[in-house]
C-alpha cells in the first residue's frame, strides 16, 4: 500500500539532535576543519580589539565565514549569513547551533576592513606550506600568467578628476582646472577609484588584475600580485618570480609565459638570476622579401653597426628611451644602387632600417636556452597548468568579479580564492596518499607476476629452440641415439 506523509504539528522540544553527528565522517567542511588552523587569527589580531565593552564576535568564526564565502561561491556576505541558518553544515563548521544566534552580515565586513590584508597573506602561506610538505610543491619549474577581474562597478561611473587651482570656486572653472591624473589615466571611477580600464584579448575591462605563479608539479599557486588592470604583464614578471622565492624557499630555475612577458628587461633579468625561460618575444615582420629579413643582416658589436647581405653599412641614427630600441640606417643613395633595392628597402625618403634592443644579446640567449621540443612541451604544460588554475577559480570560486571595492580588498579576494584552490589539491592528493600508495604497492606486484611470466615464457621458448635443433641435426646424419629416447 501506498503512504503517505502524515501532517503533523511541529514538536516543541527535540531531544537528542546533534549536528556533529549529522555531519558526516566524509563531508569535505570536516576534512578542513581537521587541517586548517582558523585559530591563529586571534593572536594576530588580539592589539586590534579593545579590553573594554561588549565582547566581538571571535575572530576565527569570522575567518572561518570568509572562508565560506570563497568555497561555496557565496555572490555576497548578506547572502552568506542569509542561508547560515538554513545549512547545517555551516553552522556545524562556524561552532554554532541549530538555535545560536547568528551575527549580521555588518561584522565580517568591518573585521576585513580592521585585519588588512598582512592576515590572508598568513593564511595563504599557512596552506602553502602544508602544500610543501605535502610534497606537491617542486618550486623549481613555474609558470606564470594573468587574467582580468570586473570590478564591482560600471563603465558609466567612468569621469575626468580635476582639481581647482584658482581661487574663484565658479568663475572660469574649466580654464582653472587641471587634470588630477596623467593623460592617459583621466578617467576614473567614482565608485571604485582603484580599478582602471585594461585591455586584452580584445576586452576592454575597468577592474584589476591577478598575476599568478603555478606549480608545474600539481598545479599549486605559489604566488599572487594584485594590480590595476592597465598595467602591463612584463612590468609585474620580477615580483611574481620574487614572491614564489619567498614564498616556498625554493628559487625557481624554468618559467613559462605567453609573449606579453616576452621583453629585453625580463630576460635580462632572468639571464642575472640564472633562471632558463621559456617566453617567445614579439617579432617585427617587416614587409620586405624575406631574403632580406632582420635575421640577414649582421651586427658588428665592436663597431656598433650592422652589415647587410651585400657588405653594406647601416649606422647608428636613433635611440628610442621609451622603446629600448636602436635604430640603424644606410644611405639611401647607397640602397639605390643595390641591385635588391626594390626587395629590400620599404621607406619612400630613407634607405633601409634595423631596429636593435638594447638587450638583444639576451633576447637571442633566451631564444637559444631551449630545444623546440622541450619548448613546446612547457607551453602546453603553462596552458593546463596556470590557464586551468584561473579556469577553475571562476567556475567554481567567483573570480572573475570583485565582491569588494579598492586594491587592497582585491588582494584580499585573489588570496583567499588562491588559498583555498590550494586546500582542495591538498586534500585531493595528500588525503588519499595511503590510497595512492596501496595502489602503487598493487600495480608495482602486477608488473613483477607479469615480468616473471615473460621470463618463464622466454625461457620456455629457447628450451623448444634448441630441441628443435636438436631434432633437425638427427635426422640430417641419421642416428637413433639416446637422446631421442629422451625426447
Amino acid at each position: 500500500m501506498m503512504g503517505k506523509q502524515k501532517q503533523t504539528d511541529p514538536k516543541l522540544f527535540y531531544h537528542g539532535v546533534s549536528l556533529n553527528r549529522r555531519i558526516g565522517g566524509d563531508h569535505p567542511l570536516r576534512k578542513i576543519d581537521s587541517m586548517v588552523d582558523f585559530d591563529f587569527i586571534r593572536s594576530k589580531v588580539a592589539d586590534l580589539y579593545g579590553k573594554c565593552g561588549n565582547p566581538s564576535v571571535d575572530p576565527a568564526v569570522i575567518l572561518r565565514l570568509m572562508f565560506l564565502a570563497f568555497y561555496e561561491n557565496v555572490k555576497s556576505e548578506r547572502a552568506l549569513m542569509s542561508q547560515l541558518p538554513l545549512r547545517l553544515d555551516w553552522l556545524w563548521f562556524c561552532g554554532y547551533d541549530i538555535d545560536s544566534l547568528t551575527p549580521d552580515h555588518s561584522v565580517i565586513s568591518k573585521a576585513r576592513r580592521r585585519w588588512g590584508q598582512n592576515v590572508f597573506i598568513e593564511f595563504f602561506n599557512n596552506i602553502l606550506s602544508q602544500c610543501i610538505e605535502a610534497g606537491l610543491v617542486d618550486g623549481e619549474t613555474i609558470h606564470v600568467d594573468s587574467s582580468m577581474i570586473d570590478a564591482d562597478a560600471s563603465k558609466d561611473s567612468l569621469s575626468c578628476q580635476f582639481r581647482i587651482i584658482g581661487e574663484e570656486l565658479y568663475d572660469g572653472l574649466e580654464s582653472n582646472a587641471e587634470p588630477v591624473l596623467p593623460k592617459l589615466e583621466k578617467r576614473v571611477s567614482t565608485t571604485d577609484p582603484d580599478a582602471r580600464l585594461g585591455r586584452k584579448y580584445g576586452k576592454t575591462t575597468l577592474g584589476f588584475k591577478d598575476h599568478r605563479s603555478v606549480d608545474d608539479k600539481h598545479g599549486i599557486v605559489t604566488a599572487t600580485v594584485t594590480t590595476p588592470a592597465n598595467i602591463n604583464d612584463e612590468k609585474v614578471l620580477s615580483e611574481v618570480i620574487e614572491e614564489h622565492n619567498a614564498n616556498t624557499g625554493t628559487k625557481a630555475k624554468t618559467i613559462a609565459a605567453d609573449k606579453a612577458y616576452g621583453i629585453g628587461e625580463n630576460y635580462k633579468y632572468l639571464h642575472e638570476h640564472g633562471i632558463t625561460p621559456c617566453i617567445s618575444h614579439k617579432v617585427n615582420n617587416s614587409n620586405c622579401h624575406p631574403d632580406f629579413n632582420h635575421d640577414k643582416f649582421t651586427y658588428d658589436n665592436g663597431r656598433d653597426r650592422y652589415i647587410c647581405p651585400t657588405g653594406n653599412l647601416l649606422k647608428r641614427k636613433q635611440f628610442r628611451k621609451d622603446e629600448n630600441r636602436v635604430i640603424y640606417q644606410a644611405k639611401r643613395k647607397t640602397c639605390k644602387h643595390c641591385q635588391h633595392f626594390e626587395k629590400c628597402v620599404t621607406s619612400k625618403k630613407s634607405g633601409r632600417q634595423i631596429q636593435r634592443n638594447i638587450n638583444q644579446e639576451h633576447i637571442d640567449w633566451a631564444d637559444n636556452c631551449l630545444t623546440k621540443c622541450e619548448r613546446k612541451r612547457l607551453m602546453g604544460r603553462r596552458k593546463h597548468k596556470a590557464e586551468g588554475s584561473f579556469a577553475d577559480a571562476a567556475n567554481n570560486h567567483g573570480f572573475k568579479r570583485m565582491r569588494f571595492r579598492g586594491i587592497e580588498k582585491a588582494k584580499i579576494q585573489n588570496l583567499m580564492i588562491a588559498a583555498i584552490q590550494n586546500l582542495r589539491k591538498l586534500m585531493r592528493y595528500a588525503g588519499n596518499k595511503p590510497a595512492a600508495e596501496a595502489c602503487n604497492s598493487a600495480l608495482s606486484q602486477l608488473l613483477s607476476a607479469v615480468f616473471a611470466f615473460y621470463r618463464r615464457c622466454l625461457i620456455l621458448r629457447q628450451i623448444s629452440s634448441h630441441i628443435e635443433r636438436i631434432l633437425i641435426f638427427q635426422r640430417a646424419i641419421g642416428n637413433n641415439s639416446p637422446t631421442q629416447h629422451i625426447i
